[in-house]
């Protein structure tokens, strides 16, 4: 309560006793006294902050998990609003690639970056360490992580293919639907946001599509709930393969799960393996990245790859058998610690 008094002045006093202006953007006065206060405000809200222990600090797992999801819901809940309304304010129609732009870039913010920095902070008063964003990688891991994306990919669309072939029960048809009409829903924003893409479209998904989910989802999966299980559970595969369950199960596409809930083992040990959130961040652009220039590429040539079968192309079962085989060779590397030292 102290700290969010002071600061309330602080900000009271920035707003007050700051420069004043004239319309033609002369310089009018200062109020001195204005200033020494926002300053000593300032520096008395540091300390104060510099003296409390981590709000976290001696409070049970339940507790914090409470919080964790208060901090989720609240960011969903106000930063979805506020993206709606910029989408609104944009001019741009709704359903539009530019209008999910500004509409995606904003609720992601808030849905996994913020939620994460504020439960890092809580626990130990710094942004970036429970995380292990402070951490660096080692820059010939990154270099093998980029290479094993390339083998990566194809593997993790033969799991789609398969994840596909599974039929629920009857008494799951109800759930089937759901299922399948989320699934055409986020196809149908797929082909809004790449059709007639240029160079410069592209450009811009990786950055809207790649980009931000990697670093945003990250944050909160790996840097976040991830580290939170390795501290409750004590057990870091048992934490991995849950953040995993989760990972892929709050996407909401049942029909690419196996394959997202296996890339997301994969992230979660890329993450224990190397010490640092960055990893992971890079991996998951990267799976982003190849996925959208495949997508571009096939769309040049006139392919459809929604109709596409991809078990009636010639080889396709060798090639998935030799990525494989690439991938666990490769990750049977990344394992071997002393390996980068």
């Amino acid at each position: 309560m102290l700290i969010r008094y002071f600061f309330t002045l602080f900000l009271y006093g920035a707003r007050k006793y700051t420069f004043l202006f004239e319309r033609k953007t002369q310089f009018k006065y200062i109020d001195a006294n204005g200033i020494v206060i926002t300053i000593i405000v300032y520096f008395c809200t540091l300390k104060l902050n510099e003296m409390l222990p981590p709000f976290f600090l001696n409070k049970s797992y339940w507790v914090q998990l409470l919080f964790l999801l208060l901090f989720i819901v609240g960011g969903v809940t106000i930063f979805t609003s506020l993206a709606l309304i910029a989408g609104k304010m944009s001019g741009f129609e709704v359903g539009t690639r530019e209008y999910f732009y500004i509409v995606q870039t904003i609720s992601a913010f808030g849905t996994f970056l913020v939620p994460a920095l504020l439960f890092g902070y809580c626990t130990s008063k710094e942004w970036f360490s429970y995380s292990d964003a402070d951490q660096v990688v080692s820059p010939p891991m990154v270099g093998y992580v980029v290479v094993l994306s390339l083998f990566i990919l194809p593997v993790i669309a033969f799991l789609g293919y398969v994840n596909e072939q599974i039929i629920l029960p009857d008494f799951m048809h109800n759930i089937e639907v759901w299922m399948q009409r989320m699934e055409q829903e986020s196809k149908a924003l797929m082909q809004v946001l790449t059709a007639n893409s240029n160079f410069l479209i592209l450009a811009v998904n990786i950055g809207v599509m790649a980009l931000l989910p990697a670093l945003f989802e990250e944050f909160l999966f790996r840097g976040t709930i991830q580290q939170f299980f390795f501290k409750w559970f004590a057990n870091k595969p048992v934490a991995i393969i849950v953040t995993a369950f989760i990972f892929s199960a709050i996407h909401l596409q049942f029909y690419g799960f196996l394959p997202r809930f296996l890339l997301g083992i994969y992230l979660g040990y890329l993450f224990v393996w190397s010490n640092s959130l960055w990893l992971p961040i890079i991996a998951h652009f990267m799976h982003n990245t190849n996925s959208l220039i495949f997508d571009y590429s096939a769309q040049q040539r006139g392919i459809d790859l929604e109709s596409l079968d991809p078990s009636q192309l010639t080889g396709f079962y060798p090639a998935v058998l030799f990525c494989t085989f690439c991938v666990v060779m490769g990750i049977y590397f990344l394992r071997k610690r002393r390996f980068w030292d």
